[in-house]
């Protein structure tokens, strides 16, 4: 072998490494800008519409865990939801004395539902949904995990929508929890015709068959999880029921007035559907 092919095969090589490195951003990419990676569109209500959304909260603080309820509730008034799907709640816990659901609906001025998912130094810790108009009905049910998860119901007139955290930990679990949740619709609304939309951290990248068969991704792709390179936060909709909606648009959102990066671990996802 000549001298240039030598160096060929070395140049090519050095290509390829800087290539995979470029596009694998697992772990720790504290130097990578995934702010760049949210969606720069005037975030503002579209005409005609209602707004979901989820976000994961990390107990209304930031990778520090100092707690900020006003800047939380700042960023959930500036998504301007007319439901949203909430992750890492506490309520009355030795790391958070207060009732975290109630602080953000007296900032918000939302209607607050709570699901305890486990108990935590003498409070509870789980999920909840702000909304602005009350739901019509609300149901729960336990779904597996090694730290107990839930599935909160909210139903309203024109359509349902579903928040949880699936757990982190067992990807049978979570395969599991979709088998559930997707039984669950059809034992109690299966022959209902509103659009059903499940919405949370779902702690997948990649979303197993056991969901994709009865559920249809409608939410951005961006990263949503900023401590990766992944998206794990979704809304879904229910197929198995041929129900009418439309997608208007879909965005991790940005906002000038606050740095996400700064009220939790997660950044929430937007979802405009239109109302016609």
């Amino acid at each position: 072998m000549n001298i240039l092919s030598i160096l060929n095969k070395m140049f090519l090589a050095s290509v390829l490494m800087v290539s995979t490195s470029c596009d694998d951003l697992e772990g720790d990419n504290s130097d990578y800008n995934f702010s760049e990676e949210q969606t720069k569109l005037d975030p503002a209500r579209l005409p005609d519409s209602y707004r979901i959304a989820t976000y994961n909260t990390h107990r209304c603080s930031p990778e520090n865990f100092v707690v900020n309820y006003d800047n939380t509730a700042k960023v959930i008034s500036l998504i301007d939801a007319d439901v949203i799907a909430l992750q890492e709640i506490d309520k009355n816990t030795n790391r958070n004395s207060k009732d975290q659901m109630q602080e953000l609906a007296d900032r918000t001025g939302m209607y607050p539902i709570f699901l305890p998912c486990v108990t935590y130094t003498q409070g509870q810790y789980g999920i909840g949904m702000l909304c602005k108009n009350k739901p019509l009905k609300v149901l729960t049910r336990d779904l597996p995990g090694k730290e107990k998860r839930g599935m909160l119901l909210a139903e309203f007139d024109d359509f349902i929508v579903i928040g949880t955290h699936l757990c982190v930990s067992s990807a049978d679990n979570r395969a599991w929890s979709y088998d559930m949740i997707t039984q669950f619709i059809k034992d109690n609304y299966g022959d209902y015709k509103k659009p059903i939309y499940l919405c949370g951290d779902l702690n997948d990248s990649s979303l197993p068959k056991e969901a994709t068969e009865h559920w249809q991704t409608i939410s951005s792709s961006s990263v949503t999880f900023p401590g990766s390179s992944k998206r794990i936060d979704y809304v879904l909709q229910y197929k198995d029921n041929n129900s009418s909606y439309e997608v208007l648009r879909t965005f991790v959102p940005a906002f000038d007035e606050i740095r996400l990066i700064e009220v939790s671990d997660h950044f929430p996802v937007i979802v405009d559907l239109s109302k016609k």
